[in-house]
């Protein structure tokens, strides 16, 4: 079960987040994810309990390193019945669907990540100003000229 879920969560990877969606400016929507895949540089972690709890401890052992090689993301999968929550620039819905997933990664891998999409791209352009401070804004000591100018 969970090799099957594995699989359909690379197989949507490389289907969903990797296609070109208008509404983030004709990028994908993780333009950093189908690389994680194509590259084995992330790790699938199921958890069924104390999601918070399994979390803090990966963040607090965090290793760039493990016996398959580089770690970038670790994707933290757990059933959906334990959370609800839809994520969506105007139409495009961002869930997978078959669980929740959290990604996580070094924050200054992410911040640069951000920053260079808001300077370079229109990627942020539809985001509504309350999800672009719950998933990117919050990170930053203090946000960047090229996030900020998103919020006025």
């Amino acid at each position: 079960m969970e090799q099957e879920l594995i699989n359909d969560l690379k197989d949507w990877i490389k289907t969903f987040l990797a296609k070109p969606q208008a509404e983030l400016g004709n990028l994908p929507v993780c333009p950093y994810a189908k690389p994680t895949v194509d590259n084995n540089t992330i790790r699938f972690k199921f958890v069924y309990d104390d999601l918070e709890e399994h979390l803090l401890d990966l963040g607090r052992n965090w290793t760039d390193e493990d016996n398959e090689g580089k770690v970038e993301v670790i994707a933290i999968l757990t059933p959906t019945e334990n959370y609800s929550e839809e994520e969506r620039i105007g139409k495009l819905v961002l869930n997978f669907g078959k669980c929740i997933l959290c990604l996580m990664a070094r924050l200054s891998v992410l911040n640069h990540a951000s920053e260079q999409l808001a300077k370079n791209t229109d990627y942020y352009k539809n985001w509504p100003k309350d999800y672009l401070e719950w998933v990117t804004l919050w990170r930053f000591e203090e946000i960047p000229a090229s996030l900020k100018k998103l919020t006025l």
